[in-house]
């Protein structure tokens, strides 16, 4: 399909000359001429009647016209679609407040990175206070931010995604040392820093009065590796022991102490989208409604 023919004959309504429809497109008259020709020969029919200097639209013409300026319309979209896919230089910034999201978060990415496979994407811990949130938004460190905590900076919104199912965790080992158990203030507490968010939560749910002792690490890899060595019961996302808790090395706790942690995403309120980052929202809430389901 010839989608210059198609703008000849919309110019040509709009002038209602072919001389100047000619001088419009910076074509010769014959050009246009030929382009009508090559329409009415296409379609059969009788496009415009002349009368000297004068054009008018036949009611086959008048009928042609809003099919020939979706086309046109179509013709633009496609352009403007196709574009944004010739781009090499898409990037996606993730910033996430604890290890735990990328559980949810991977395959998401996964499904993203097989529509948009030079999509280059870079994931990294943020910080859950407002103003740094802001702040990164506003340095272009990271067009999306993942958070647990309810903050929402100025100038962003919030998109809440998830439900992160949080559960008290021992060694099996341990559990069956203390005659299996349930009542968490019996056995020592592992920890994460009282700035993480996870360490909050554990707040909400125990008296912290009642505690035997705290033991506490920087990052979740040594949290798990001191349950598994019998030095104390944690908090910690379910998504991270599933396997351990499949396998039946480590055993969780009552429900009654766990609870949920919801996760949202926020970003900047004027964020220019790209394909791949509108794209990648919409699986963000797909993911939520399976999740759901």
């Amino acid at each position: 399909m010839n989608i210059q023919v198609y703008q000849s004959f919309l110019t040509v309504v709009q002038c209602r000359s072919f001389t100047q429809a000619a001088k419009y497109l910076n074509f010769t008259q014959p050009t246009i001429s030929n382009h009508i020709n090559a329409l009415e020969e296409e379609y059969g029919v009788i496009l415009f009647t002349r009368d000297g200097k004068n054009v008018y639209l036949t009611q086959a013409g008048k009928n042609f016209v809003p099919i020939a300026q979706q086309l046109m319309a179509d013709y633009q979209k496609s352009q403007e679609v196709m574009r944004q896919f010739q781009k090499k230089n898409y990037s996606l910034k993730i910033g996430v407040s604890t290890q735990g999201i990328n559980f949810y978060l991977l395959s998401v990415l996964l499904k993203l990175k097989k529509e948009f496979p030079e999509l280059d994407i870079e994931v990294n811990r943020c910080m859950t206070v407002e103003s740094t949130i802001n702040d990164a938004f506003v340095q272009k460190l990271y067009d999306f931010a993942f958070v647990h905590i309810d903050v929402q900076p100025l100038y962003t919104k919030r998109v809440q995604l998830w439900n992160q199912p949080m559960v008290f965790v021992a060694s099996k080992e341990l559990y069956e040392q203390m005659g299996e158990n349930n009542n968490i203030y019996d056995y020592p507490f592992i920890a994460y820093p009282a700035s993480e968010v996870y360490y909050k939560h554990l707040k909400s749910k125990v008296d912290f009065t009642r505690l035997q002792s705290i033991l506490t690490f920087s990052d979740s890899e040594s949290v798990l590796m001191a349950v598994e060595q019998n030095l104390g019961i944690a908090l910690t996302p379910r998504v991270k022991v599933r396997k351990e808790l499949e396998q039946g090395t480590l055993v969780e706790f009552p429900v009654k102490y766990s609870g949920n942690m919801p996760i949202s995403v926020l970003y900047d309120y004027e964020f220019n989208f790209t394909l791949p980052t509108k794209r990648f929202l919409e699986l963000l809430k797909e993911s939520q409604e399976k999740i759901k389901g």
